[in-house]
C-alpha cells in the first residue's frame, strides 16, 4: 500500500511544484454583482463562488434572507473523502435542509454577458423548480450533484447530524466525528478509509490529519488525470492552493520564502509540524517531501 501511495503522491510533485509559485488567482463577487468573464453573451459560470456567496445569492434572487449556510464544506465528513466538497444551506424556498455540492454549483451553466452569483443562483432554482415539477421534489435523485437532508440528531456537543435523502450519506462535523466506520458506508468509502488508516500508521499522524492528506492526494491525482498532461486550469490551480494552504495552514508565499530563508524555513517547518501534530523531523523528511511534494 505504501509504494501505491507513493507513486499516487508523487504523481502531484509537478502540480504542487508549479503551484509554489502561484501567488493568488482572480476571485468571484458576491450576492448579483459581476464576477469577472467575457462581456460577450454565451454560457456563462461562476467558477470561484464560495458556499456563502452561493446562498447570498440565493437571499438577492429570492428577496429575503432566509436562507441559511448550515454547514461549510469543511464542516461535512462527506467533503474528506468526496472531492465534491459539499456544504448544507437552509433552503427557504422549500422549507428544506439541502446538501449541495460545490464543484457542482461552480459548474453550473448559465447564459448572459458577465458571469455572476445571482445569475447562478438563479439557474439554479430553476434547476430546483425543474426537479419539483418532473419528480415531486427537488435533489437530482442520487445525492451527486444536490438532495434534500433530513435533521438526525444532535450530539453531546451540540451538533447537528443531517441523513441524505437520496444518498443515505451522514452529513455531520469533521471535528466532532471520531467513529470513522461511519463514513465507511459503501466500498469506495471503506477503501479510502483503509489507505488513510495506513497513512496514519505509516508515518505516525493522527487519523484527521491523514483524512486531509489522503483527500488531497487524490483531488490532485484527479486533476493531473483530467489535465491529460496539459497544464491545470486556473480553477484547478486556485483549489488546490486552498486546500494545501487549508491543511498546512501555510501559505505558498511562506513556502517560497522558507526556500530562500533558513531562519523562516526553520519556523515554518515547526508551525506546520504543529498544525499537523506531528514532529519537525517527521514533517521535513517524511511527509512535505513523500505527500505533498514539496522539498523545504
Amino acid at each position: 500500500m505504501k509504494r501505491t501511495l507513493l507513486e499516487t503522491t508523487k504523481k502531484s510533485l509537478i502540480a504542487l511544484t508549479a503551484l509554489t509559485a502561484l501567488v493568488s488567482c482572480g476571485g468571484g463577487g458576491g450576492g448579483g454583482h459581476r464576477d469577472g468573464g467575457s462581456s460577450t453573451y454565451g454560457a456563462k459560470n461562476s467558477p470561484y463562488i464560495s458556499a456563502q456567496s452561493f446562498v447570498s445569492a440565493l437571499n438577492s434572487v429570492d428577496g429575503y434572507s432566509d436562507n441559511e449556510l448550515v454547514k461549510h464544506e469543511w464542516d461535512t465528513v462527506r467533503s474528506s473523502w468526496d472531492d465534491e466538497n459539499f456544504f448544507v444551506i437552509y433552503d427557504a424556498e422549500y422549507g428544506e435542509y439541502v446538501s449541495v455540492s460545490l464543484q457542482y454549483i461552480r459548474s453550473i451553466t448559465y447564459y448572459d454577458y458577465y458571469s455572476s452569483n445571482y445569475n447562478l443562483a438563479e439557474e439554479f432554482r430553476d434547476i430546483e423548480s425543474d426537479h419539483e415539477f418532473y419528480n415531486g421534489l427537488i435533489g437530482d435523485g442520487y445525492g451527486d450533484d444536490y438532495e434534500i437532508v433530513d435533521y438526525e440528531y444532535t450530539d453531546a456537543w451540540g451538533e447537528d447530524y443531517y441523513r441524505g435523502f437520496d444518498s443515505g450519506y451522514l452529513y455531520e462535523d469533521t471535528e466532532e466525528t471520531t467513529d470513522v466506520s461511519l463514513m465507511a458506508s459503501d466500498k469506495e468509502g471503506q477503501e479510502f478509509f483503509k489507505k488513510a488508516a495506513d497513512v496514519s500508521f505509516a508515518y505516525s499522524i493522527d487519523m484527521k490529519t491523514s483524512l486531509s492528506l489522503v483527500t488531497l492526494g487524490s483531488k490532485v491525482e484527479k486533476m493531473i488525470n483530467r489535465a491529460n498532461g496539459q497544464k491545470l486550469t486556473q480553477e484547478d490551480e486556485l483549489a488546490l492552493t486552498n486546500d494545501i494552504e487549508k491543511v498546512t495552514g501555510a501559505s505558498f508565499v511562506q513556502f517560497n520564502e522558507a526556500a530562500n530563508n533558513p531562519e523562516v524555513r526553520e519556523v515554518l517547518i515547526e508551525d506546520i509540524a504543529a498544525k499537523l501534530g506531528t514532529t519537525g523531523d517527521n514533517l521535513e523528511n517524511r511527509l512535505l517531501p513523500e505527500v505533498f511534494g514539496i522539498d523545504l
